[in-house]
């Protein structure tokens, strides 16, 4: 008999839908220079004022990301890439950030090997 458990529901820093039309550019465009750093600075200071584009610290893990649910596409959540109970959303690519859903799409969403 197979036990599935659910993963312990960490709330987001942020809903990118919450945001004001400003606030979502600044965090859009400073995941989008985190993601393409060539260099561990840049990444930290595009984390940091993304963070700031939120009105919150920059979690101790220095990297913040929206979910990148595949099956729901409609999660606003913002998260700290260190929250328990995430799932890695798309295999590892030639990017600085991961994908992962949040921890309320990974208990209501399959993996992809299990679709």
């Amino acid at each position: 008999m197979t036990v599935l458990t659910h993963a312990r529901i960490t709330p987001p820093l942020a809903y990118y839908d919450e945001l004001l039309p400003h606030q979502q550019d600044v965090f859009t465009t400073c995941l989008e220079h985190a993601d393409e750093a060539h260099d561990a600075d840049g990444f930290n200071r595009a984390m940091d004022i993304a963070a700031r584009a939120l009105g919150i610290a920059l979690p101790t893990s220095g990297a913040i990301v929206k979910c990148a649910c595949q099956y729901c596409g409609d999660c606003n959540a913002i998260f700290d890439t260190a929250s328990p109970g995430l799932r890695r959303a798309e295999p590892s690519g030639p990017y600085n950030l991961p994908r992962y859903q949040c921890t309320a799409c990974t208990d209501g969403h399959p993996t992809p090997h299990e679709a």
